[in-house]
């Protein structure tokens, strides 16, 4: 089992809009796989950059997930209706983790 980490910054002025697209949009297809979201924050320092964790069985599944999403007409067509007036982020990182045998909880 693996987990990833995702940070999205918004592009100026497009935290809204951002926010607006995973509500309607990267949720519903986040569901349409059976991907496992964890959990997902805004920070509250005005900024409101995105961070989610998914579970993955391992990277390869990971890697499959993400070009199937990304391959998937719905994801495209939201992708291109949402950033007719630019991109809406302005950062993207995916920081792979996983727990360490030695940790027990």
């Amino acid at each position: 089992m693996i987990y990833e980490l995702r940070h999205y910054t918004p592009a100026p002025g497009k935290a809204d809009a951002l926010a607006r697209r995973f509500e309607e949009h990267v949720f519903p297809l986040l569901a349409k796989y059976s991907f496992k979201v964890h959990d997902y924050w805004e920070t509250t320092d005005g900024a409101r950059e995105i961070w989610y964790v998914m579970e993955w069985a391992d990277e390869a599944a990971m890697k499959a997930g993400w070009d199937m999403f990304r391959d998937d007409p719905a994801w495209a067509a939201a992708k291109a209706a949402t950033e007719t007036d630019g991109p809406l982020t302005a950062g993207l990182r995916s920081i792979v983790l996983k727990r360490p045998g030695y940790f027990r909880r």
